[in-house]
């Protein structure tokens, strides 16, 4: 009977554990507010003015590399 104490209290504390590091952390990046488009008026050849949509993924979204080695010089 003493087995069976030993490993519910051993299961009790692990989930406590877990559950105070699911609460101390930090919440994940996703949550970020969604951007916007953006509209730019650009001159084409001759003169004539056109309206350009870019969207925000093009504007400079963060993103990781796979580069492991140092910065080439």
């Amino acid at each position: 009977m003493q087995r069976i104490w030993v490993t519910v209290l051993s299961v009790w504390a692990m989930l406590a554990i877990v559950a105070v590091l699911a609460w101390t952390s930090r919440p994940l990046a996703g949550a970020l507010p969604q951007a916007t488009p953006q509209t730019l008026i650009v001159k084409g050849p001759n003169g004539k003015q056109r309206l350009v949509i870019v969207q925000p993924a093009a504007v400079g979204a963060p993103h990781a590399t796979t580069a492991t080695s140092g910065v080439v010089r």
